[in-house]
C-alpha cells in the first residue's frame, strides 16, 4: 500500500496493494484460526474478549485504517451519502435475499421466518454494521476500486477488484476450515465471493462513489447468512452453497450490466471516481 497519495495507480501498484492487504489479512486470520486462543478479562468492567476475536477484527481493521490514513478517496467515499434511494433499497434487499436463495439447495424445509428471526436479524445487523463489513468496504470499494479507475474501465476495475476481494477472503476460508466446514463447501466459496464482489462493485458504481449502499448490502448479507445457515447445520450443507453460488452468478451478471448502463465513464470522471 505504498503508492503515492495523489498520483493515479498503474497495474503494478494495484497488484502491490492486493498483495499487501491480503498478506496482512491472511497472517492475522491464520493466527486466529490455528494459533492459541486466550481470554482477556477485565473484571472491574465485567468484560472479556478472546485473542481469536481480536486477531480477526484486526485482520480487516488494520488495512482499512491504513487506507483511511493514506488515501483521500476513502474520506470522500464516506462523506458522500446522497446516492439514489433506489440504490440503497436495492442494496439492502439484495443483501438480505442472497443467502436465502440457498434454500432451494437445502434438504430442510424449515424457512427462517417470524418475529424472533426478525429480532435476531436486527441484532446481528446492528452488531455487524461498523465491524468487518464497514472496514472491508473501505479497503475494496472506497479505496481500491476508486484508485484503479485511474487506469482501467469500470468493468475491468470491478473484475480486478473482485479478484483481490476473493483472495482477501482466503484467510476467512481458513477460519471456516478450522471450524469444521467441509472442504467440498469451501471449494465453492471463492466463486461465490467473486460474484458477490462484482455485485458490490456494481452497487458502488451505481451509487456514484458512495460506499454506504455497499456497507448496508454487505452488513445485510452477513446478517442474513447467519440467520439462514445457523439452523439445521446448513453451514455444513454443500448443496446450499451451490444454490447460493448459482443465484450469485446470475445477480452478478445483472448488476454488472445495469452498472455499465447507468455509470458511463464520463459521469464517473465528473464525480471524481477516477482520480483525486
Amino acid at each position: 500500500m505504498h503508492a503515492s497519495r495523489r498520483s493515479g495507480w498503474d497495474f503494478f501498484a494495484a497488484v502491490s496493494f492486493i498483495l499487501a492487504a491480503c498478506f496482512v489479512c491472511w497472517a492475522l486470520s491464520f493466527a486466529a484460526s490455528f494459533g492459541p486462543n486466550f481470554t482477556i478479562t477485565i473484571r472491574p468492567l465485567q468484560w472479556a474478549v478472546n485473542t481469536k476475536f481480536i486477531l480477526l477484527t484486526a485482520a480487516t481493521f488494520l488495512p482499512a485504517l491504513c487506507c483511511f490514513v493514506v488515501y483521500p478517496e476513502v474520506l470522500s467515499s464516506l462523506k458522500k451519502v446522497n446516492a439514489n434511494w433506489k440504490v440503497y433499497l436495492m442494496a439492502v434487499v439484495t443483501g438480505l435475499s442472497l443467502p436465502l436463495l440457498s434454500y432451494p439447495g437445502s434438504r430442510y424445509y424449515d424457512f427462517p421466518w417470524g418475529r424472533e428471526v426478525a429480532i435476531h436479524l436486527g441484532r446481528v445487523f446492528a452488531w455487524n454494521l461498523f465491524m468487518a463489513p464497514f472496514w472491508e468496504e473501505i479497503v475494496w470499494r472506497g479505496c481500491f476500486l476508486k484508485r484503479i479507475r485511474s487506469f482501467c474501465s469500470a468493468p475491468t476495475a470491478i473484475l480486478l477488484m473482485s479478484v483481490g476481494w476473493t483472495i482477501w477472503h482466503g484467510g476467512y476460508i481458513a477460519f471456516l476450515y478450522r471450524g469444521g466446514i467441509p472442504v467440498e463447501a469451501l471449494r465453492i466459496l471463492p466463486l461465490t465471493y467473486f460474484c458477490v464482489g462484482i455485485i458490490l462493485g456494481s452497487v458502488f458504481e451505481m451509487s456514484r462513489g458512495s460506499i454506504w449502499p455497499c456497507v448496508l448490502m454487505h452488513t445485510s448479507l452477513n446478517s442474513a447468512t447467519v440467520i439462514y445457515y445457523t439452523p439445521h447445520n446448513r453451514a455444513y450443507e454443500v448443496s446450499s452453497y451451490m444454490s447460493e453460488l448459482i443465484f450469485a452468478a446470475i445477480l452478478a451478471a445483472i448488476f454488472l450490466w445495469f452498472a455499465m448502463r447507468r455509470t458511463p465513464d464520463s459521469i464517473l470522471n465528473s464525480q471524481g471516481v477516477v482520480s483525486e
